[in-house]
């Protein structure tokens, strides 16, 4: 899958039409393709901080700190292909390993100075458990094809409104 990325940066058609190979979209007009590429990556990668709305992790630009991390698991992101699902659950167990080079340095990104008031910062510790209950609950199967639903009703969306 992080081929898919790799091919992107090039900008080149052929390259955007092997990208759509590789999610298993074809057959697409040369337009299309960059429009739904460029869609999927926005919905996949927009990572934006909640409470502030600034991003707070951005694929390429974080490399630099997930690597370590994966070359530590015995995987070369360089030279090894993975599978998109097996990278992206690896990505998520790394955000959430306290010892990980990602999770330190997105501690760093995140801080922010703990209030005065104890009732305040129990508030915000409830909040943020409240959260992540939610983020990580288990769902029964109709949630947890919701998210990809999500995306193709916004996608559909998307082409709809670039052919207007």
């Amino acid at each position: 899958m992080l081929k898919i990325f790799e091919l992107m940066k090039n900008g080149d058609i052929e390259d955007v039409k092997d990208s759509c190979k590789l999610l298993g979209i074809d057959d697409l007009p040369d337009s299309d393709a960059q429009f739904i590429l460029d869609e999927v990556t926005k919905y996949v990668f927009d990572t934006k901080n909640s409470k502030s709305g600034k991003k707070t992790f951005d694929l390429n630009l974080d490399y630099k700190y997930y690597f370590v991390d994966f070359l530590r698991l015995g995987i070369n992101l360089n030279k090894d292909d993975i599978s998109w699902w097996e990278f992206d659950s690896i990505l998520e167990g790394l955000f959430l390993d306290d010892n990980s080079t990602l999770s330190k340095m997105m501690s760093y990104r995140l801080y922010e100075k703990p209030p005065n008031n104890p009732k305040k910062q129990e508030q915000m510790e409830h909040q943020f458990r409240m959260k992540m209950k939610a983020k990580y609950a288990l769902s029964n199967e109709e949630n947890s094809n919701k998210a990809l639903g999500k995306l193709w009703t916004y996608l559909e969306k998307k082409a709809g409104e670039s052919k207007e």
